[in-house]
């Protein structure tokens, strides 16, 4: 039983950068078993969560803490991340090789996929890192990925420009909200205004047009200049082979 004191969530920029799709509790499960790695050393792939855990990291009551990691773990086996390349390669793997839901112990035990590990250990360049905590608030998982977006790159600058065929392909959204205004309106303006309201960022955007179609997003961010205490976190097991069988 490990006291886990860091939370800093963990990923490779391209796993930032890359399209899929997640629900909110599987990408609330997924994000709460990669604050548990430490990213600069090899680790276990197989982590356990319970409903208590979840339900304080996310400040659920329990017994939608149990729903929400059931829900999680019935789709999750079938979920994959899409990484482009610029040769027009598109290259697919799992997040996970195994999801078990053990209601009698209201726990669920993830085994990360062994091609999913390059993502998020061992990293020692170009990866993004948060803490778990100003997350557990959003409830738009969008907003969550708009948010790990603007993060990379907070270190570096203060806007980002980025077309709307590359944003919304990272969302996996291309065939969906094919108005613009159906796409600010259902996904970007909930997403800017949660991260604005809970997280560390502070973000505006200007929808960059061509003629009368809107093309790209400028984005501007900064660090909030003062943030929420943020609250403690609980204790999560680490299991090995042997104890996840």
């Amino acid at each position: 039983m490990d006291d886990i004191t860091n939370w800093k969530v963990t990923k490779s920029n391209e796993l930032v950068k890359a399209g899929y799709t997640l629900s909110l509790n599987e990408q609330r499960l997924i994000l709460f078993c990669i604050a548990q790695i430490d990213s600069s050393k090899p680790f276990s792939r197989i982590k356990a969560v319970t409903a208590a855990a979840f339900a304080a990291a996310y400040t659920l009551e329990t017994r939608h803490a149990y729903e929400a990691l059931e829900d999680a773990t019935e789709r999750l086996w079938n979920r994959e991340v899409k990484t482009r390349f610029e040769d027009g390669r598109v290259e697919k793997v799992r997040w996970v090789s195994k999801a078990t839901y053990d209601r009698g112990n209201g726990r669920v035990t993830v085994n990360f996929s062994p091609e999913i590990l390059p993502f998020l250990t061992l990293l020692n360049e170009r990866f993004t890192s948060y803490d778990l905590r100003y997350i557990s608030h959003l409830t738009s998982t969008y907003a969550i990925r708009v948010y790990e977006y603007l993060k990379q790159y907070v270190k570096l600058r203060s806007s980002i420009r980025v077309t709307l065929v590359d944003f919304k392909e990272m969302l996996e959204l291309s065939d969906s909200y094919m108005r613009f205004a159906n796409f600010k309106a259902r996904i970007l303006v909930p997403a800017v205004e949660q991260i604005n309201s809970h997280t560390d960022l502070r973000v505006s955007w200007v929808a960059i047009r061509e003629q009368r179609s809107v093309v790209a997003i400028d984005f501007r961010f900064t660090k909030a200049s003062q943030q929420e205490e943020l609250p403690l976190l609980p204790v999560v097991e680490d299991l090995d082979e042997s104890e996840a069988a």
